[in-house]
């Protein structure tokens, strides 16, 4: 990235706030393992990677509900809320066996540390297992904090999830960017009054494309020129 480059996002925007899965990291593997446990345990067929992917993006609540219809088992509350803990009980064991960053995370999240932006994730996962992945990952530091589904009192796609992360960091949500992979997150961000930018790769049923976001990227080392190309405006 060229140093003009550098200052224009410098200048334009002071924290970076990422979804987790999909966005950062492909985690599906690891889920889908998890997931498949919890089936296994309940006499159920496991399910795909592919399946994790498109059954992932809005809590493990969710993601255990699609599972479990697509074996033909529709849960009520309280049945959901225990395969979730079951499922949680069993990701945290691993979570990161199989999973990794994709490719240009580790060097784009380090330019942006270089320039002194403030990193953080907001994400639908329970904020524990994401903390140990970026760690793992060795991505925390410099991502500085996460907001998970458990975190405070609302998530994605409601905007709180996201400026409750951005005064935490002690950033500005005028000078704030959201990058995701879902319908979720650009919600999140423009309901927030931050730009969107989508990655073509993740977890979403609807191709990136199509959810309005500013910029969409194809790698994730274009994330730097996405977002010159709104800082230029």
């Amino acid at each position: 990235m060229h140093p003009n480059a550098d200052n224009l996002i410098a200048a334009r925007f002071d924290t970076v706030i990422y979804d987790l899965d999909g966005t950062l990291i492909d985690s599906a593997r690891d889920m889908c393992v998890a997931v498949s446990r919890v089936l296994a345990d309940h006499g159920l067929p496991a399910i795909t990677a592919d399946d994790a992917r498109h059954f992932m993006g809005e809590g493990s609540k969710i993601t255990m509900r699609r599972a479990f219809a697509k074996a033909g088992r529709t849960l009520d509350e309280d049945e959901a809320s225990a395969v979730t803990r079951e499922f949680v009980r069993y990701y945290e064991e691993d979570p990161v066996r199989f999973t990794t960053a994709f490719d240009g995370v580790t060097d784009v999240v380090a330019r942006f540390d270089r320039l002194g932006l403030k990193q953080g994730v907001c994400t639908n996962k329970f904020e524990g297992p994401s903390r140990m992945i970026l760690s793992h990952l060795r991505l925390m530091p410099p991502i500085a904090d996460v907001a998970g589904a458990d975190t405070f009192p609302v998530r994605k796609p409601d905007p709180g999830h996201v400026l409750m992360l951005i005064e935490r960091l002690g950033g500005r949500p005028d000078r704030a960017v959201m990058i995701g992979d879902s319908v979720h997150d650009v919600g999140a961000a423009h309901a927030a009054g931050l730009p969107a930018v989508l990655v073509s790769w993740g977890y979403t049923a609807t191709p990136a494309r199509e959810l309005g976001a500013e910029v969409v990227i194809d790698r994730f080392d274009a994330l730097p020129e996405a977002l010159q190309r709104i800082a230029a405006g």
